[in-house]
């Protein structure tokens, strides 16, 4: 083989390593999830492919992935309430640390009754943008850190 031949298997092979490498970097650091379900209306819709970072403490506010595991399954769903905050679940009532965050959703009948949570450290309270169709904390209660998955970046497409 000739050299020039010598220097394309090169370059080929270096460009297979580093993509190899780029990907292996990028699934270290981030994923990609997909939105199934209308929970998160109107901030995201089914089939909205949203890039996830793999890092850091969600904080109130965040949209995060979550394995549920009493469900098998993967959410995307809101950060409400994390370490030290009291959730309050009151007839479909929402209050967080006191103060109303959301309003009842009549005809769902897991929000009947009272229920109370005071967030120990690495716990999160996860709910939906859709009320009514959200199946989130409200229902499977509190989560720990470990389920979290990733903190969503943004939308892709």
């Amino acid at each position: 083989m000739d050299t020039h031949g010598k220097q394309r298997i090169r370059k080929v092979a270096g460009s297979v390593l580093a993509a190899f490498a780029a990907v292996l970097v990028f699934r270290m650091f981030f994923d990609i999830a997909y939105v199934s379900g209308k929970s998160m209306e109107p901030v995201f819709y089914e089939g909205d492919v949203l890039l996830l970072r793999k890092w850091g403490i969600p904080q109130n506010g965040d949209t995060v992935t979550a394995y549920i595991d009493e469900r098998d399954e993967m959410v995307v769903k809101r950060v409400l309430a994390g370490e030290g905050d009291a959730i309050i679940i009151d007839n479909g009532g929402v209050y967080l640390n006191g103060k109303k965050v959301a309003e009842p959703v009549h005809g769902r009948q897991e929000e009947s009754g009272r229920q109370e949570y005071i967030l120990s450290p690495g716990q999160y309270f996860l709910i939906g943008e859709n009320l009514e169709v959200s199946l989130d904390s409200r229902v499977f209660g509190r989560i720990e850190k470990s389920d979290v998955h990733g903190i969503v970046v943004g939308n892709l497409f």
